[in-house]
């Protein structure tokens, strides 16, 4: 193959990081827990794989770790002997007085200076834990490979010279690193793996030995030495073309070692596998002919391959094929790639031409999921996984993409808090001074423009990928409350503010009283009391004093009509049509008073919809724009694509610090299995006009405190059940027929199932566990979401306890009251009350007047037949009613029970109880397979 490469550095960083990450599953690399700082990973993976080099006691390569001397001495010994044979050295007898003979190193030092491979330092001492330079490391390599010491003159004073120049024509040597200095362990790794595939020597003749008067040593009619010759079929290569009848150092030494170049990575660049035996070791991409991280045209391949005939090749592009591309010799029109993306040519020895287009993506992540049950960590970004350990949500990444799958991904680079004062069309901009261009994948340029203050985010070749306002340009503020403290003399009073700021954070600035108008402080303070509501412009010096000035036209308006949709620009505010953009500072209030808490949101695409008929508003447009510099919003309901499961059909755990008393209960936040802090006991009073006891679902939170950490019962949202909605919760509905092909019947209803969905189960044990789709099975209940018709998460019961088998049954129950009066109740013979009768307006009515009779339905979902019986309990544990059922059968099973009115008619069912109606109170009810006793469902209800 032609030597006709063409380096950028940012391009050979980008190759480098794209060429280390994409390996085979198998790699050995990767196993260790700094894999990510291991740059070459095909060495460390080949040398890792035939047990020449291993990690430390703590799972780590350290790959910048200085090579000692005695690694060195076992990494040779290796080398030649193999893993199991050199592991059997010993020695009985202490050849250094610094080298013990237990040490573990003492039979590989032993080994190495008997053949003449190392040598002491001096004095009787070897220095086992002293560096060793690559000019040491790499005699040692040579002379595994046959060559003479003495011979080679690797002694003496021009010893450094002769092995850099052996090393060199012997292609040990790896590139760009100084043999002269210590080397690491990860250019051990790499020069070890180049000798792997180098060639052995041997001598006809080594001459005689001369010693000179002065007691030199000179080695007279030596040969040169001589290529050690071997068969095509125990050639390493695999590729007929690739073997030579050399023998090359792993064919002797590792002979199940094996190199594969007919192949192609999954950006479909040519690449070499390599197999030990018939285990793959993994899959490494070949150095190209050519790369580009900006356009290239037609003519400048034509020239850097060195082609003399026009030629058309297949375009490979993030590993799909994307149409032909024709390299012609001066033609300057046709162009390929652009800035930031990585275009690699490949020539073979034919002038083959393979032209492979890799782009570089960037995204935020969305969800990080933990390792579980054998299952890798992995993060989602843009919709897709990426098994890994690193990343944190909200992190920006970069990406690379194979085949729709994500190859590599690496933390953007950030620029933090820059001002643009010249943009240039299309391709650049100017802030802070430096020149920026853009990178082929940048989507939202329209966010550049003169005097916005910036985050920059770069790709791996320094353009710009991402831009975000920056919350360094929190230079305008709302105005939430002022104060004043009048001091003895005129020159002491003090002017306060708290300000609400663009990240969401609320100050309490101390302003400049040069800023307000007034020559004496009742003049000021009067001034200063007209600031809450508005949003104004402000700035601060080195003793953070504020100096602040009105930038909107008026203060807050309140109970006007305000309709603001995610994803739209145009807002109408009251009367008014108003316009937001990518940096438009929405700011939108929670509560009231002590209560109040804020959250920011940045661009018409971020903020939540926001919608009232009588919410409160104020906005700030600069001058001459009717586009929205920042808005501020309260007492309106926002939507929101949380998704908070509270488990607070079990008990919260009362928690009182120093600054609050809060209700702790388990619960799912997006995605994440944890606890919340509601500000009171989930109990009657909440959700209005329903008991709760019963798990909830919420989609808009709100908070109680200004930490943001304690939740507010009263202001959060449950998710909409209103059907018709793009998004809605199914709350207690049967499972038809489980999930196939995408399709799941809920309730009798089919919905499509979203590849991403997300699955919960609720254990016996009142805990919350990851479940799986196939969890899911008919006859259970669930509650889910429907997000713009597809199902994107669901919760269902398990009557099983961290993976407890012993209970057979699946079930779900619903506790469910209705008033009725006694002529709509007939009796039957067993004693219970069944419904000839329910009125449309009395449903559910569990919190009302209650005049005559009260009856509930318990039901439970049985997957086998069996005997079950319901208990109901008072609060103090007392047993009010019982009743069996033998032989359930598989289905719904039905407990109704009557009890307000009438009694509740234990006598008739043989238990010795009170026969009278349930008094006012709190009671727990259960439902037991009796042959077991496992408890199938419980909970609680409420009379009063």
């Amino acid at each position: 193959m032609r030597n006709l490469k063409r380096t950028l550095s940012l391009v050979m960083a980008m190759a480098l990081i794209v060429g280390m990450m994409v390996v085979s599953a198998s790699a050995v690399s990767s196993d260790f827990n700094d894999s990510a700082e291991i740059t070459n990973t095909e060495a460390v993976d080949v040398m890792t794989a035939i047990g020449v080099f291993e990690g430390t006691d703590k799972g780590a390569f350290n790959p910048t770790g200085i090579l000692t001397r005695e690694q060195a001495a076992k990494i040779v010994a290796v080398m030649l002997l193999g893993e199991e044979d050199a592991n059997k050295l010993s020695t009985n007898s202490t050849t250094f007085k610094d080298v013990a003979a237990n040490r573990w190193s003492a039979g590989y030092i032993g080994y190495c200076v008997q053949q003449g491979i190392l040598a002491g330092t001096g004095n009787g001492n070897f220095d086992p834990e002293g560096e060793l330079t690559g000019l040491a490391f790499a005699k040692m390599m040579l002379v595994a490979l046959g060559y003479d010491a003495k011979v080679a003159n690797y002694v003496g004073n021009d010893w450094a010279i002769n092995v850099a120049a052996d090393a060199v024509n012997a292609g040990i040597a790896p590139k760009g690193i100084v043999l002269a200095d210590a080397m690491t362990r990860e250019q051990a790794a790499q020069m070890a793996f180049q000798t792997l595939t180098a060639d052995t020597v041997y001598y006809t003749n080594k001459g005689t030995t001369v010693i000179g008067s002065d007691g030199m040593q000179v080695i007279v009619g030596a040969s040169a030495p001589v290529k050690v010759a071997n068969s095509t079929t125990d050639d390493y290569r695999t590729v007929k073309g690739d073997k030579d009848e050399v023998q090359q150092f792993c064919e002797k030494y590792f002979s199940d070692l094996t190199l594969n170049s007919n192949n192609h990575d999954d950006f479909g660049r040519p690449s070499d596998q390599w197999k030990n035996g018939t285990k793959e070791i993994g899959t490494y991409a070949s150095t190209a002919d050519a790369s580009y991280s900006e356009k290239v045209s037609s003519k400048t391949l034509y020239s850097d391959l060195g082609l003399d005939k026009t030629t058309t090749v297949d375009v490979t592009e993030d590993g799909k094929a994307n149409g032909t591309f024709t390299i012609e010799k001066g033609n300057s029109d046709d162009e390929l790639g652009g800035n930031g993306v990585l275009v690699e040519a490949f020539v073979d020895n034919d002038d083959n031409v393979t032209l492979v287009v890799i782009n570089t993506y960037v995204g935020e992540i969305s969800k990080v999921t933990a390792a579980k049950d054998g299952d890798d960590r992995y993060v989602t970004v843009d919709g897709k996984k990426f098994e890994t350990e690193s990343f944190e949500k909200d992190d920006v990444v970069l990406y690379t993409m194979a085949d729709g799958e994500i190859q590599t991904m690496t933390l953007a680079e950030v620029v933090e808090g820059v001002e643009v004062t010249k943009t240039t069309g299309d391709s650049s901009f100017v802030a802070d001074g430096e020149t920026y261009k853009y990178s082929a994948k940048m989507s939202n340029k329209g966010d550049v423009k003169v005097d916005s203050v910036l985050d920059l985010y770069l790709d791996s070749y320094g353009y710009v990928i991402k831009v975000d306002v920056s919350k360094a340009s929190s230079d305008y503020a709302y105005v939430v409350n002022t104060g004043a403290d009048k001091g003895r003399y005129d020159d002491e009073s003090s002017y306060y503010a708290k300000l609400l700021l663009a990240d969401g954070t609320v100050v309490e600035a101390e302003l400049d009283e040069d800023c307000l108008k007034g020559d004496d402080f009742d003049a000021k303070k009067k001034e200063l009391d007209k600031l809450p509501g508005y949003i104004v412009e402000y700035s601060k010096n080195s003793k953070d004093i504020y100096t602040i000035k009105t930038a909107s036209t008026s203060g807050l308006a309140e109970d006007k009509k305000v309709e603001i949709n995610k994803g739209e620009s145009a807002m109408t505010l009251d009367t008014e049509t108003v316009y937001a953009n990518s940096k438009t500072v929405f700011l939108v209030q929670t509560g009231t008073g002590s209560k109040a808490t804020y959250k920011s949101y940045t661009g018409y695409a971020n903020v939540p919809d926001l919608k009232d008929n009588s919410g409160n508003f104020v906005y700030y447009c600069k001058s001459g724009s009717t586009v929205a510099t920042m808005v501020f919003i309260s007492d309106v309901s926002a939507s929101s694509d949380d998704i908070v499961y509270v488990l607070s059909s079990k008990e919260g755990t009362k928690v009182k610090d120093s600054d609050n008393t809060y209700y702790e209960y388990k619960a799912v936040v997006n995605g994440e299995i944890t606890t919340v802090k509601m500000d009171e006991e989930l109990k009657d009073s909440y959700p209005s006009g329903n008991v709760l006891k019963t798990d909830i679902l919420l989609n808009v939170i709100a908070y109680a405190d200004a930490e943001n950490e304690i939740l507010d019962a009263s202001a959060c949202e449950e998710y909409s059940k209103v059907t018709t909605d793009d998004t809605y919760q199914l709350p207690g509905v049967e499972v038809k027929a489980e999930a196939e092909d995408g399709i799941i019947d809920l309730g009798g209803k089919s919905y499509a199932v979203s590849d991403d969905v997300e699955v919960y189960a609720v254990t016996k044990g009142k805990k919350i566990e990851t479940g799986s789709l196939s969890d899911v099975e008919k006859g259970m209940m669930v509650t889910a979401i429907v997000k713009n018709g597809e199902i994107v998460t669901i919760f269902y019961g398990s009557t099983t306890s961290s993976g407890s088998d012993k209970a057979e049954i699946s079930g779900s129950g619903v506790n469910t009251a209705t008033v009725v009066n006694a002529s709509d109740l007939s009796s039957e013979a067993n004693g219970a009350y069944v419904l000839t009768k329910m009125p449309e307006d009395k449903k559910d009515d569990i919190g009302g007047e209650i005049t005559d009779n009260m009856f509930f339905t318990f039901r439970i979902t049985d997957k086998d037949a069996q005997d079950v019986a319901l208990s109901i309990k008072n609060s103090k544990g007392n047993l009010m009613y019982k009743e069996d059922a033998k032989g359930v059968t598989t289905g719904f099973h039905y407990f109704y029970v009557q009890v307000i009115g009438e009694g509740i008619n234990n006598s008739s069912k043989g238990y010795e109880m009170s026969n009278k109606a349930l008094v006012d109170g709190t009671y727990t009810w259960t439902i037991v397979n009796t042959t077991t006793g496992d408890e199938l469902i419980g909970g609680t209800f409420t009379i009063r």
